[in-house]
């Protein structure tokens, strides 16, 4: 990948995770905000070098976005491009087409809804139209950090045997005491848990090495607190927001997700 503008390392960690943050706003909103969300999410892209040469790379055909939406069905939905540089440059088009005219979030997603519920048809749109351009993003941020060796620089942080040395503890090294929060069954299931996650983590492509990196300090960070009599809450909290985040980009129905999901509901009590 022949890359025009540089970052450093901590630059690369910025720029992914405020990228992830914004699109995640934008996917999640509520209907009644989704185009001040839809306005923020492309300015971070206008404002943001690297993400805009590689979205302006990927547009050849110029599409008529008025007539698409005019001539649409009330329950077709917009057809994708099929080659991944022509999807990206069909998304961004509709999605600037949408903020820089008249045109609403409202009129493109409705009757992406099965129900009656314009949340649903917001919700549904996103994930079908708006979901795959963010994927191409992040997976162009993760050959970024490939081509800056941040995974070689991370290999050793990614030895899922022993979880840098952490999760698989012997008993003996951690004493829980009846009196506190989690007994020693909890953190067990904690440490499964955690190991699985990491593990789900490592085989998903759509992730950068240095989010995988960051995710897995605080995860681990989150189980060793846990042990402690008084766990810190601020770390808890700090490892919480990161797995939140880490679903954002996992597919519904994953099991990256779903350990996800578990991981949340065996920390969250202790908030």
């Amino acid at each position: 990948m022949n890359q025009e503008v540089r970052l450093d390392e901590k630059e690369y960690k910025k720029l992914s995770l405020n990228f992830r943050k914004i699109a995640s706003r934008f996917l999640n909103t509520n209907y009644e905000e989704a185009d001040a969300n839809l306005a923020r999410f492309l300015a971070f892209i206008d404002e943001t070098p690297v993400i805009d040469e590689f979205i302006k790379r990927n547009i050849g055909k110029s599409y008529d976005m008025e007539e698409l939406i005019a001539n649409r069905g009330y329950h077709q939905k917009f057809q994708l491009p099929l080659t991944a540089s022509e999807e990206i440059g069909f998304i961004y088009q509709l999605l600037s087409y949408i903020n820089n005219s008249y045109r609403t979030m409202y009129d493109v997603s409705i009757g992406y809804n099965v129900g009656t519920k314009y949340q649903e048809a917001s919700d549904n749109f996103n994930h079908l139209v708006v979901k795959p351009l963010v994927d191409h993003v992040v997976s162009y941020l993760g050959e970024m950090a490939i081509d800056m060796e941040l995974d070689k620089r991370s290999t050793t942080q990614f030895n899922i045997g022993d979880f840098k040395g952490q999760l698989n503890h012997a008993e003996g090294q951690a004493k829980i005491t009846a009196n506190q929060t989690y007994n020693e069954a909890n953190v067990q299931e904690l440490k499964d848990v955690a190991q699985k996650f990491a593990k789900a983590l490592m085989e998903n492509d759509s992730i950068s090495p240095s989010d995988k990196e960051d995710t897995l300090e605080l995860v681990e960070a989150a189980v060793q607190e846990i042990e402690n009599e008084k766990p810190k809450k601020i770390i808890l909290k700090t490892a919480i927001e990161n797995v939140k985040d880490i679903k954002e980009i996992a597919t519904t129905g994953t099991a990256l997700y779903t350990l996800g999901d578990q991981l949340l509901s065996l920390i969250q009590p202790l908030i």
